[in-house]
């Protein structure tokens, strides 16, 4: 059973808690920007891109505070697991982002600032981003708002959608910063 579930334009965006029965495809996760393709897999890559002519099954990302991100375009999808690393390489404006003309995205359930405290020297990682806050003495980063931005920034017509649940907070989700589980939850990009 799903967990959430977030239509778009041309499929839906469920997030389940363990493994769903469907088929899919997935890549290999690495905190990294590679973005494959589905007759490349199985590969190690941080994402898929498909064209709606190709698109035959679900697409799978596991995350467990990183961003599910799906953009759908006019001329296919891509899904993404974007963490803090693959945010600051630049993950959410590689070539195959552009390729597929980018028209609305979705960012899923993840960690969101009230949990996300990172340490003074994490700002390098981020060092022009307004999306810091200090609570208590404490750093806090809105990893979801400086995604939002890149992705407004570089395709500015693009309709924007970001789930209101913290992975950390939520307690019906998987969560690596509030329990360090090797759990993942699973976010599907169905094509409906």
């Amino acid at each position: 059973m799903s967990v959430y579930l977030a239509n778009l334009n041309r499929g839906r965006f469920e997030t389940w808690t363990h493994r769903p029965e469907i088929p899919f495809d997935a890549v290999t996760q690495v905190h990294g920007v590679m973005i494959a393709s589905p007759e490349t897999l199985p590969c190690e890559a941080d994402g898929i891109m498909v064209s709606w002519n190709e698109f035959k099954q679900a697409l799978a990302i596991k995350t467990a505070d990183c961003l599910p991100v799906v953009i759908e375009g006019e001329k296919g999808v891509v899904f993404l697991h974007a963490g803090w690393r693959g945010l600051k390489d630049g993950i959410l404006t590689q070539p195959s982002v552009h390729l597929i003309t980018p028209m609305r995205a979705l960012i899923g359930p993840s960690i969101h600032d009230c949990c996300f405290e990172v340490s003074p020297d994490f700002k390098e990682n981020f060092p022009a981003s307004p999306h810091f806050s200090t609570r208590d003495n404490k750093l806090f980063f809105n990893l979801q708002a400086e995604a939002k931005d890149r992705l407004e920034n570089t395709f500015p017509n693009v309709q924007m959608e970001t789930s209101p649940i913290c992975t950390c907070c939520h307690p019906d989700f998987h969560s690596y910063r509030e329990n360090k589980t090797k759990e993942r939850n699973w976010n599907l990009y169905i094509k409906g």
